[in-house]
């Protein structure tokens, strides 16, 4: 009865301090990369053909018809998000020089995640 009341008290410590987190908003650490970070950093180590740091609408496109790819378009379909590879690439493109940087692009995978 004993090892009740304490898991029964501990519990209610935790539902409080549990009310309190609530309005806390968690800030990673610095070292801690996104998933957009992640993703964009394998896509241009697949993708980057010229290995010069900075993807061409081109080398985009070809990412765009791998199966992942294919399946994730499906999803923003359904959710009335999709844009064509050349529409992506043009918001991506935000200094519009004409290719994207793993940093754009993280940038662009973060807020798409975010809309989903």
């Amino acid at each position: 009865m004993i090892k009740l009341k304490k898991v029964w008290l501990c519990g209610m410590g935790f539902m409080m301090a549990g009310a309190a987190l609530a309005e806390a908003k968690y800030v990673a650490p610095a070292d801690v990369k996104s998933r957009g970070t992640k993703v964009s950093e394998y896509m241009f180590y697949n993708q980057d053909t010229d290995k010069d740091g900075k993807m061409t609408l081109e080398e985009f496109k070809n990412q765009a018809q791998t199966r992942d790819v294919k399946q994730h378009n499906r999803a923003l379909k359904k959710k009335g998000l999709y844009m064509t590879p050349e529409k992506q690439f043009e918001v991506m493109d935000t200094d519009k020089d004409g290719k994207i940087t793993p940093e754009e692009l993280a940038k662009f995978l973060d807020n798409q995640r975010s809309k989903m």
